[in-house]
């Protein structure tokens, strides 16, 4: 067995135990500590499928080159809505942007609601300021839950709600609000482009009961979406 104190006095520099300031020269000596970079892309143009799907509804009224799609912060995600403040831009959920870098493969529900929201860019395409939106929810509107014949629930959030076979029976596309011409948007586009896309959906299956009073709402639309007088005074 080898004497392990044999050369006792001589110094091992294998242990030797270095000043602060020794460390920091030997840190300076082998350079910064490898690092991995990591890109976590947050906004994206439409695809070329999107804007196709885009155009089925709304034609070339929208220039859809300047769309951006946006991933929203934490607030956002964790109530689930997508919002387009600015006119030209839909910020969604952050599990939402992730999972559908193209929307014309989501979930038929997810394709309905983007529509929705690319409805709100053509407001703005076309001069609608949205002033009405943010007195909305400075009255509390957007919490308030009230009963919707043309929700699959049976209720909606108070600016969404309508009711196309009843008292909304004869209105035009323009005596709607912001919202509530989304929800007629996403109605129609769900009876017309996803009759086989999860065809037993329940809102699939009330967007085709409701297709003939969407039809009547959305006739000036249908031929001429670059119509300003479309737009809602709400």
């Amino acid at each position: 067995m080898a004497d392990i104190f044999t050369n006792k006095n001589e110094i091992d520099t294998r242990e030797k135990i270095f000043s602060m300031s020794e460390t920091l020269e030997e840190l300076k000596k082998k350079g910064p500590a490898p690092t991995k970079t990591i890109n976590i892309v947050t906004r994206r143009r439409l695809t070329d499928r999107e804007i196709i799907m885009c155009k089925s509804v709304f034609k070339d009224s929208i220039d859809y080159k300047k769309i951006w799609i946006v991933m929203g912060g934490f607030v956002q995600s964790l109530s689930g809505n997508a919002i387009t403040p600015f006119g030209h831009i839909i910020t969604l959920p952050r599990k939402d942007y992730i999972d559908n870098p193209d929307f014309t493969t989501a979930d038929p529900s997810l394709r309905h609601w983007f529509m929705h929201e690319v409805t709100h860019v053509w407001q703005n395409a076309l001069g609608f300021q949205g002033m009405n939106k943010v007195k909305r929810v400075c009255r509390g509107e957007y919490f308030k839950t009230v009963g919707s014949p043309d929700a699959s629930r049976g209720e909606d959030i108070s600016p969404y709600a309508t009711d196309l076979r009843g008292r909304d029976l004869y209105k035009k596309f323009n005596e709607f609000n912001y919202e509530q011409q989304g929800r007629i948007i996403e109605h129609y586009f769900d009876a017309k482009f996803l009759r086989y896309a999860k065809p037993t959906r329940r809102h699939h299956q009330l967007s085709l009961k409701l297709e003939p009073y969407v039809l009547y709402t959305l006739k000036e639309f249908l031929e001429n979406p670059n119509d300003k007088s479309l737009l809602p005074s709400s």
